[in-house]
């Protein structure tokens, strides 16, 4: 067993919006956590309550869950597709039935490991050595425009359809995206961050990567992120939510030594302690006086 050591950190800010439709939670366990983060889409309605069931998904499934979880993928997965199913069934008993929509990013620590599932244009992000080490690929389509060379990275920032989601839960058709490379060890320094479009839209990655790296607590560096963020996407900031983890390192949790259910000595060390004692035993009541 080994009891882990990390520091995490949560922020969020409504931004120039009417109503703040980001979730986030940390649920965690013995030597596991769980991350959640979703952003109701607001193109839809009550996406807000679509983000919360992802959330209040995760919190049920995981607390209830046996650990350590034995697949992974396959939990990061049913808990995706349950909320999914939740959220369409929470929409088709509205009064008129709507389809509330949210992005969705989880992400589940064990055994010092990190697995991660994602919907959307929510990222995780994980940094090392000052490094982006690993980013979610987002189910958009300037990204897929992207991808086909048919724009530049400067040009997904302003594109038209820069807010036009691919993949979602409460959509007609979902696919959960598993990152590739999972599992990923965490090593110590490592941070993972999750984050909502209003963050990682606003600031650009070099500035990201000295902010979140920087040598302070990690509260600090949230709420710097995120009020940077607000500031610099001013006055048509979105939405903005962040949470996050600096994995300091395992602590190794020794077991008590297993005694032989039989002891006998068997080495001359031994035996030589063990006559030592019964001598000094007899000394002792020798040198006790008689009762007159």
């Amino acid at each position: 067993m080994r009891e882990i050591a990390y520091q995490t950190a949560s922020m969020t800010m409504i931004g120039n919006r009417s109503t703040n439709q980001d979730r986030c939670a940390l649920i965690e366990s013995i030597n596991s956590m769980l991350f959640c983060l979703a952003d109701g889409m607001g193109g839809h309605p009550k996406g807000e309550v679509a983000a919360q069931i992802l959330v209040d998904i995760c919190t049920e499934m995981f607390t209830t869950a046996r650990k350590p979880i034995p697949n992974p993928a396959a939990f990061l997965t049913i808990i995706m597709n349950r909320a999914h199913e939740q959220i369409i069934a929470y929409g088709k008993a509205q009064t008129p039935a709507i389809k509330p929509r949210t992005t969705a990013v989880i992400a589940l620590i064990q055994e010092n490991t990190v697995y991660w599932a994602h919907a959307g244009d929510s990222r995780l992000y994980l940094f090392r050595d000052k490094k982006i080490l690993a980013r979610t690929v987002d189910h958009s389509y300037v990204e897929l425009l992207h991808k086909q060379g048919a724009i530049t990275s400067s040009e997904c920032k302003t594109h038209p359809q820069r807010n036009y989601v691919t993949r979602c839960l409460g959509g007609n058709q979902l696919s959960i995206d598993l990152s590739r490379g999972t599992p990923t060890p965490l090593l110590p320094g490592d941070i993972l961050l999750l984050c909502s479009d209003g963050l990682w839209g606003a600031l650009n990655s070099s500035d990201l990567i000295q902010d979140i790296c920087a040598d302070r607590p990690l509260t600090e560096r949230i709420t710097y992120l995120v009020q940077q963020a607000d500031t610099t996407a001013a006055p048509e900031s979105d939405n903005i939510t962040a949470i996050a983890l600096q994995w300091i390192e395992g602590v190794p949790t020794l077991p008590l030594p297993k005694l032989p259910e039989n002891p006998t000595p068997d080495t001359d060390d031994q035996r030589s302690t063990l006559s030592q004692a019964v001598d000094d035993l007899r000394n002792t009541i020798k040198s006790f006086k008689e009762p007159l």
